[in-house]
């Protein structure tokens, strides 16, 4: 399976405790740090399909800003006894240049893998 690196935002500019999204060969990501860490994360949630970005991010995990189904940053796992679905994880890193770098793959995502 081949894939798509691509280049977001300086690093610097990624705040702690703040999720961002972007779209990125049509996959919606969502971007945010946490404890210094960075991570990237399919911005859907697997409850009702809806956008993550602005769901409060702490110890580790990530909300839904609708329902409050809490899913775990590094490995996408729905936590809380939920039987949700576990979120597609992406890897990221940052460059020599300070910019945050994200790898998805090289096709299109499916239905379930976009926000509604």
């Amino acid at each position: 399976m081949s894939e798509i690196r691509a280049e977001l935002i300086n690093a610097s500019d990624l705040e702690e405790g703040v999720s961002q999204s972007f779209v990125i060969n049509g996959w919606p990501i969502l971007l945010c740090r946490n404890d210094g860490q960075t991570y990237a994360l399919l911005n859907r949630c697997s409850h009702q399909a809806s956008p993550l970005v602005g769901g409060r991010v702490r110890r580790g995990a990530i909300s839904c800003p609708l329902h409050g189904t809490r899913f775990r940053l590094d490995t996408g796992r729905c936590l809380g006894g939920m039987d949700y679905d576990d979120l597609r994880t992406f890897p990221v890193s940052e460059n020599d240049k300070g910019m945050i770098e994200v790898l998805v793959p090289a096709e299109q995502p499916g239905v379930r893998e976009k926000p509604v």
